[in-house]
């Protein structure tokens, strides 16, 4: 990887877009057999803290493979994706759910809308002096009680920039856990968790994110009265 300074954030925006457009569909399908534990995980611990048809926001949810999906089963779910494409495949692949193109840091929902919100390899796609904003969001969003499910960054990286990541350029940024521990604790989520999990990458998926990889997970929930 080489490192990207200066660059505006609407190219890094672009590029990422650009990026899951031509490259989504295969990304979706190597996403139900790489990463899945961690995945799988959280997935459950979002599930299980919610009620059936209690309605849940994914951010980042590209094709819906495999996490809209399985979040749709339970849940009323509305998906959100910077890619035209994305959202494209989501909506044929995941009929049940609603979706919406857009960056995610210009969202705008209603106060206490959702009972959950997740973003998985998400929010490390937005240019890091945005993402604290977009945790004061979900703040907001949240009902009172509801649950965030998410994975940040644990490097210090202002800008990084892989040109040939699954054959297309591609952007991320983010801060060292305790940066991000201390946003989502300044945010108003009381965290219940934030653990750096480091995962042993073989074959196929040594081949998309290296040897190994490591994510700070956040589950956190927001007071009944703040």
């Amino acid at each position: 990887m080489k490192s990207v300074k200066n660059m505006n954030p609407r190219d890094h925006k672009s590029t990422v877009a650009a990026g899951y457009d031509e490259i989504g569909e295969i990304y979706g399908n190597q996403a139900t057999r790489s990463r899945t534990a961690q995945r799988t995980k959280y997935e459950s611990v979002l599930l299980d803290s919610l009620d059936e048809r209690a309605r849940a926001l994914d951010l980042g949810c590209g094709s819906g493979i495999p996490t809209t999906r399985r979040l749709a089963r339970k849940l009323q779910v509305i998906g959100v994706d910077i890619s035209e494409m994305q959202v494209k495949r989501a909506r044929a692949n995941v009929p049940d759910a609603e979706f919406i193109c857009s960056d995610m840091a210009t969202l705008d929902f209603p106060s206490a809308t959702f009972d959950g919100i997740s973003a998985f390899y998400s929010i490390i796609h937005l240019p890091r002096d945005e993402q604290a904003a977009l945790i004061n969001a979900i703040t907001k969003w949240l009902r009172p009680g509801g649950t965030f499910v998410g994975c940040l960054g644990v490097r210090d990286l202002e800008a990084d920039c892989d040109e040939t990541w699954m054959g297309t350029p591609m952007f991320w940024s983010t801060f060292d856990a305790d940066t991000n521990r201390r946003i989502v604790n300044e945010s108003g989520l009381v965290t219940i968790s934030a653990l750096e999990e480091t995962t042993y990458l073989r074959g196929e998926e040594a081949s998309l994110h290296g040897e190994s990889e490591t994510f700070l997970w956040i589950v956190a929930k927001k007071l009944d009265q703040l």
